[in-house]
């Protein structure tokens, strides 16, 4: 085939609904001597019609299907041939069915309300010696349909889905999400840790620490600073990818597509959320389309539109260019703007909500040999006897020997202020210490968020209603301007290094050495293996029974909810659309989120708007808790004598045992 520049343009670049005319373009306008032959491929197989035509073509949607169809022009010289000629005039195409009688639906019946423009139906499209422009994909949705009298008919079912452009980032934060998730970074730490590795002092810990900052650093672009590539920790693929990259994240997807094991899952887990099948030169248009292009810079980068926003506040700034360092170090780091860090503080606040930071405290006092128990009594950690063959307590020793360079309960508590105006209690956190800045109506907004998408579900899922999105579309426009509020000083850094530590605590917890002490309800089914061993500990030391499996859902799922809101477009957003196709792709994370926040804090987002502070209430069912503990171990007293309902005695009858109650 010959290459040409052409292409295929229309001003429809977002859905429209069936019956419209669209108008397409070829540009540039070929000579007047060549022969022009527009083709239109349809979502459904051996949905394809070529036909004759001019620079503009004009197509009569009325009566089509509802889906994705491809439009595009083949442009035939004088001197070729065109391949569908059977006869007559050369190179011009034979009419060989009335377009009201192609059959688009696939069952055999006539397609309603057709083009009435001759068409010849093939197979595929083959354009000989004709140059094929560049195609345009438009969405259609489907159109009420009234008839003669005007009279519109009324059927129950679902509200159709209509595709907006962003649906394509959330689909990158998803799976970017789950890329750095327990299960890959254990299996990318055993394979490392694994081997006969003769370390000795606190070089083993030295390792997992690095390999733990390796592994992150593979999935936020940082270009080997440390020597990782070199190390052959991580795989070398000649630049830097980065969590919300979203080259890395199609790649990603791309390989679980071709996977068995994986393909049939994804496929109807995105097929769901999207309410279509998942395609992936779809997605990659909506990619292109909502991601916008600097091209002032050199060389132009493509960016998302709310850093595109931040990105011209600070024009003044030079973007640092890639892999070179300039003469000037002052500059934007471009890794910075265009993959922006996809981990939010939040999972590591619900991960210490849950225990995991202090059982791995607990753990390092008893190996120290320091009681933390008060009034002397005997500590439950007092037959915790680590033997010197086993790597872990090397690799303790190795935590113990870095605890000046982790961050402290204090640090994590200002900055969960600072960001969420969540606070931490306990007697890690001084009283009378307040911080400078906090996000006090956070919590009320996320709240608020929750509780409109729990009314628009129950609306979406009335056949009788059409849920009306702007509510979420509001709720989510003020969430994201109080996230974009604590996106300062620590934000990206404190996170990431909180993130870092805590997977090395999980790592360490789900060893076999803990398991073997610890112990653990084996029937119980966990998501990660390191979960088991801190309810062991809460029972152990006499903390909340709330499972750690609730805390967990509250931070992965709470993290992919917080992304979406803070990388998306909401401060400019107006279409409704867009946030009702939000609300039903993070559907299943929100629903989730909102039951482990009742199974944890016994508040239920569902019936009301609750802003306290998870930590008050958690802290309230604690003291319910140990307040029945120890209720339950007394021995019934009996109530007084002038306490016995007077009218019990009459007729000689004996106070109830409810009575003395």
């Amino acid at each position: 085939m010959a290459i040409h520049n052409y292409r295929t343009t229309s001003e429809h670049k977002r859905p429209v609904a069936a019956g419209t005319v669209i108008v397409f373009k070829l540009e540039p306008e070929p000579p007047g001597d060549h022969r022009i032959q527009w083709h239109i491929n349809g979502p459904f197989t051996n949905m394809t019609r070529d036909m004759p035509g001019g620079p503009t073509f004009d197509w009569d949607t009325e009566g089509e299907r509802a889906g994705s169809y491809e439009v595009f022009a083949c442009v035939y010289p004088p001197s070729s041939t065109n391949p569908d000629d059977t006869g007559g005039q050369p190179g011009m195409p034979q009419a060989s069915a009335a377009a009201a009688d192609i059959d688009w639906s696939g069952n055999g019946a006539p397609a309603a309300a057709a083009p009435a423009i001759a068409t010849k139906m093939t197979l595929a499209h083959d354009t000989g010696d004709g140059i094929k422009a560049e195609s345009w994909t438009v969405q259609l949705t489907p159109a009420p349909s009234v008839n003669q009298e005007g009279v519109l008919p009324v059927s129950l079912q679902r509200t159709a889905l209509v595709e907006t452009v962003d649906q394509a980032l959330w689909v990158i934060i998803r799976d970017r999400t789950n890329a750095v998730g327990f299960r890959p970074y254990k299996t990318f730490i055993d394979n490392v840790m694994g081997g006969d590795l003769p370390f000795r002092g606190g070089d083993a810990y030295a390792l997992l620490k690095f390999a733990t900052d390796a592994f992150l650093m593979q999935e936020v672009g940082v270009l080997d600073p440390l020597g990782v590539i070199r190390a052959g920790l991580v795989k070398d693929n000649n630049r830097g990818t980065a969590l919300m990259d979203p080259e890395s994240a199609f790649q990603s997807l791309e390989a679980q597509l071709d996977d068995p094991t994986q393909s049939e899952a994804l496929r109807t887990q995105e097929e769901r959320r999207l309410g279509r099948p998942i395609n992936l030169a779809e997605l990659k248009r909506m990619r292109d389309s909502y991601y916008v292009a600097l091209k002032e810079e050199t060389p132009p980068t493509a960016v998302l539109p709310y850093l595109r926003i931040i990105r011209e506040r600070l024009a003044d700034i030079p973007l640092k260019p890639p892999g070179a360092v300039p003469r000037s170090a002052y500059g934007i780091l471009r890794s910075h703007l265009t993959a922006p860090l996809a981990v939010e503080l939040i999972w590591s606040y619900w991960h210490e909500e849950g225990m995991l930071a202090q059982t791995l405290n607990a753990i390092l006092a008893r190996f120290q040999n320091r009681r933390i128990t008060p009034d002397g009594r005997p500590d439950p950690l007092a037959r915790f006897d680590i033997d010197p063959l086993r790597p872990i307590g090397n690799i303790f020793w190795g935590w113990m020997q870095d605890e000046v360079h982790r961050l402290t309960v204090r640090r994590r508590h200002f900055e969960y202020e600072h960001e969420y105006g969540l606070a931490l209690q306990g007697t890690a956190i001084p009283p009378g210490v307040r911080p400078v800045d906090r996000r006090s109506k956070f919590l009320e907004a996320l709240h608020n968020l929750l509780y409109l998408c729990h009314i628009f579900f129950k609306e979406d899922d009335d056949t009788t209603v059409i849920a009306d999105g702007f509510p979420v579309l509001n709720a989510l426009r003020e969430t994201h301007l109080l996230l974009a509020e604590g996106a300062h000083n620590q934000f990206m850094d404190l996170p990431a290094t909180a993130r870092s530590e805590m997977l090395v605590m999980e790592w360490m917890l789900a060893r076999p050495e803990l398991r073997d002490f610890l112990g653990g309800r084996i029937m119980v089914p966990y998501e990660e293996a390191w979960m088991d061993r801190v309810d062991s500990m809460k029972s152990i030391q006499g903390w909340t029974d709330i499972s750690i499996t609730h805390f967990r859902d509250l931070g992965v799922f709470g993290e992919q909810i917080l992304l979406s809101i803070r990388y998306g477009n909401w401060s400019v957003e107006n279409d409704p659309q867009t946030a009702a196709n939000w609300a039903r792709y993070w559907r299943p994370e929100i629903q989730r989120y909102v039951h482990a926040y009742r199974a944890s804090t016994g508040v239920d987002l569902t019936e009301q708007v609750d802003s306290t502070l998870p930590a008050v209430m958690l802290r309230r069912r604690l003291a319910v808790q140990q307040r029945a503990q120890l209720d339950g171990g007394r021995r019934r007293e009996l109530p007084p004598a002038r306490q016995y309902p007077p009218r019990a005695m009459i007729r000689g009858r004996a106070p109830l045992e409810r009575e003395y109650e």
